[in-house]
């Protein structure tokens, strides 16, 4: 995003361009994958409330266009007293073409 700014001759600080994706991110218009020290936004193609699933290897996103947690929101409802009124869950895994990368190096 910076470069391409910088490109078109746009004059813009680091700073607004986190703030910016930072507000994107509560927006759910991007998702923020965070992987070791570096940072990378993915840009959503879901509107509606949605979750993701992350490679540990390459970095690949996939949205997942299902949500179905109601009982676990009604359990900690029950144990904690909360009114449950959002929530944020993602998987992590070996994409299709990791998955045998990683089990020919041993790791799991």
């Amino acid at each position: 995003m910076y470069q391409n700014l910088l490109k078109k001759k746009k004059k813009i600080g680091l700073t607004s361009i986190y703030r910016s994706l930072d507000l994107f991110e509560s927006l759910g218009l991007v998702f923020k994958i965070i992987n070791g020290p570096g940072v990378k936004y993915k840009l959503c193609e879901l509107e509606d409330h949605h979750h993701h699933i992350v490679c540990k290897a390459c970095g690949n996103v996939v949205e997942l266009n299902f949500c179905d947690i109601s009982d676990w929101s009604k359990k900690v409802t029950e144990s904690t007293g909360y009114q449950v009124v959002d929530h944020q869950l993602n998987f992590y895994g070996f994409c299709k073409s990791c998955k045998p990368l990683q089990t020919s190096s041993g790791s799991r």
